[in-house]
């Protein structure tokens, strides 16, 4: 076989083979999508979470041991590799409400129970009376 042709069939045997070595590759390095611990640890720090301690990968996810949500201790949460959310949430408590609204600025913030997911509050924002409902899935503030 000339060597031209050698060559022709070795650039064509490579761009048949190279998407197969890339996939390979692929597979064994990290998906570069994936969160970091530090940009875990952000957005948990972002939804509340302090002292998380334990951070480990473990395949598409990250484990935590150890770890504190708006004042109360927390058992082992999995968080997303991709998204750095927990894979289940439990809801917050209405205490772990309090700590909420206390970090935003609110005081003597009172407990006043629960309708479904809502925790409602009694709280007052500078020299304002208010009450409030805390979504128990998100955090979220309702007035």
């Amino acid at each position: 076989m000339p060597i031209r042709h050698r060559f022709a069939a070795l650039a064509v045997l490579l761009s048949l083979a190279g998407p197969a070595f890339a996939q390979q590759a692929q597979q064994e390095r990290a998906d570069p999508a994936w969160l970091t611990a530090d940009q875990v640890r952000t957005v948990l720090r972002a939804r509340g979470y302090t002292e998380i301690g334990g951070l480990q990968r473990e395949g598409d996810s990250y484990k935590v041991t150890d770890a504190t949500r708006y004042g109360e201790k927390v058992p082992e949460i999995r968080i997303d590799a991709l998204t750095g959310l927990p894979r289940e949430m439990p809801p917050l408590t209405e205490g772990q409400a309090r700590s909420l609204l206390l970090e935003r600025g609110y005081t003597g913030v009172e407990e006043m129970g629960r309708d479904g997911e809502l925790i409602r509050l009694r709280a007052r924002q500078g020299d304002t009376p208010v009450e409030l409902r805390v979504n128990a899935r998100t955090g979220a503030l309702v007035r």
